[in-house]
Formats: C-alpha cells, structure tokens, sequence
C-alpha cells in the first residue's frame, strides 16, 4: 500500500465521518510533551472520535506531535505513543511535525533527532514533517535515525524549484495540498502521497535490528531483545528471577526450535511472558511475535517453551520434555 492519506487536526477537521478515497492517516494526539485536547464550543476535542473513525473503517493511521520550542523530544515521543497505543494508532509510524517561527537548522536538528532516537529506543520508526526550507536545512533523511520523511510542497513537488526553496533529499511521502475536503469536515483537509510503504509500521527495521533493539526493565535496566530471548531461561530461576506476573515467574524448558514453531501455545505463552518481563509500553504483542519469529530465522540460540506459571510447579526435565501447558 501507498497511495493517498489524510493528516487531520482533531479540531479543524472535526465533524468528520467519512474517509472516502482515503488509505491510511495522521491525527495530531499530542503538542510538544502533552496530550492533545481543545476547549471550545463548549465541548474538549481531542483525537478520540477520528481514531474511532479509522478504526471502524479498517484503515491504517498513525499519530502526530506538534512540536513546541524548548520540549523534550524524547518525552514528546513517548506521549504521542501512548495515544497511538491507546487509541489503536500504530499502524502508521508516528510522526514529528516541526515548522513555524522560532525554528533554525540546530534546534529543528536537536529536536527532531531526541524524538526520533526515542523511537528508535523503543523499536519504532519514527517520521518527520519539517516546513520545506528546514527540511533542505536539517536533511532528516541524513540522519543516523533513519526516519521516514514526510515532506509538503503544495502545487510542485518537493524537489521541484519554487520560489527560491529546493528539497534535494530523500522523501517517502509528499503533503501536495491543504485544501482537500472530507465529508462532514468543519475545514479544508490536507492530502497526502505516499511514494513508497515506509510509513506503514511493520517493514521498517530488518530483523537483526529489532534484535538489536533495546527495552526497559520495571528496575531502569535496559537489555537487547535478542539477550532476553537468547538468556530467559535458567529453569526455576525465572526471568533472571525478576517477578513476571506478580509473585509468579516464567521459567522455560528447552526442547528443538522446531517445536518452538510448531507450539502455538508455546509461542503465545513466550510472547506473553516476555511482554510481562519487558514492561516497556513501546513494545506490543504482534512485535514480540516478529521478535521470536526473526529470531529463529537468524539462527538465534534461543530454543525453548516457556511456562507461564509459579516457578515452584517447575521441574528442570531430565526425561523427555513434557507437553506445553495450555
């Protein structure tokens, strides 16, 4: 999928219900480290209903930050995934927006780059929107973070001269106009073209780097997915004897990889404890399934079922494996 998308303001895009045309989005869910909401007209919008909206419709989106001068990139960034988790929004990668007056090449490049580092922490890949002029200045697409480029020029594309401004980098999706219509919509809509699927979550990272990718213990420490994988399981002992479900552990036994595979149970209940361990709200249940999956196709050594349970009902097996629990 690329194709055509909406950003919307939850605000001036309110009213609308219908998506016509429509393939995947943005909604604005945070400004600068808080969360969207608006008073006015005796009513406080926020980005709710158009979540509502997308998600009855079976359409992927994602969410924005507005960028502030003198925020945090990196707690901006963990606010708008929070309401992209909480609302269902993780089907597009999240997204800085930075523009307007105060802006320069350092503090655009500062800011941009703690948001998307943050992401990249937390095994996401970011985007970011600049105004043309920064963009040419910053070149995100430069960037070690690697994020996806979102890039508006209305009238011309991007790498077209108009009016003494010229992008010669990278983008993946082009913001052509801003004054697009969708039903019910109390103001013109900005439009989008996607060139390529970068902007869909799922196919931004090559396996090793979500390996790679490190997650924050409830205690502050962070670890590799790939040693989480690769060490849980010293039978009775737990997670490093970190607590998984309260006072119970998860413990694992250690049959072929081929039975990894073949053990939806015992896939479900790994993916399970090790969203439990890992406590980092970055990381959800379809990405530990990609973990566990790419891991084995990378010849991880991280054979094992894992039993979810009190670490006491655990005997280390010196027979043949049992069964995995149901």
């Amino acid at each position: 999928m690329s194709g055509l998308g909406v950003d919307i303001h939850p605000y001036y895009q309110r009213g609308t219900n219908a998506l016509p045309g429509v393939e995947y989005g943005w909604i604005k869910m945070a400004d600068g480290a808080a969360v969207y909401s608006k008073k006015a007209d005796g009513k406080v919008w926020t980005a709710d209903a158009h979540a509502a909206l997308f998600r009855r419709l079976g359409i992927p989106f994602g969410g924005y930050e507005f960028a502030q001068l003198g925020t945090d990139g990196g707690k901006a960034f963990d606010v708008l995934w929070g309401e992209c988790q909480r609302l269902g929004g993780t089907g597009v990668t999240p997204g800085v927006d930075i523009e307007g007056e105060g802006w320069n090449k350092a503090n655009a490049t500062d800011r941009g780059r703690s948001f998307c580092s943050r992401a990249r922490a937390r095994g996401v890949r970011p985007a970011v929107y600049m105004d043309l002029t920064l963009l040419q200045q910053c070149r995100a697409d430069l960037w070690p973070e690697d994020p996806v480029i979102w890039a508006p020029r209305y009238g011309a594309k991007p790498e077209v001269l108009l009016h003494g401004v010229q992008y010669t980098g990278h983008y993946d999706v082009h913001q052509y106009t801003s004054s697009g219509s969708l039903p019910g919509s109390a103001g013109a809509v900005d439009w989008n073209q996607a060139y390529t699927n970068e902007h869909l979550m799922g196919d931004d990272m090559t396996p090793q780097e979500f390996l790679d990718t490190k997650v924050t213990w409830w205690d502050g420490h962070t670890v590799a997915i790939k040693d989480i994988l690769a060490e849980v399981y010293i039978a009775g002992r737990g997670l490093n004897g970190r607590p998984a479900f309260g006072d119970q552990k998860a413990v694992v036994q250690l049959p072929p990889v081929q039975q990894l595979l073949a053990n939806d149970a015992a896939e479900a209940a790994s993916l399970a404890a090790i969203e439990a361990a890992t406590k980092d709200p970055g990381i959800t249940v379809e990405a530990m399934r990609t973990i566990v999956n790419e891991a084995v196709a990378q010849r991880i050594n991280i054979t094992g079922e894992l039993y979810i349970g009190p670490a006491g009902d655990f005997t280390t097996p010196t027979e043949p494996t049992p069964e995995a629990p149901q």
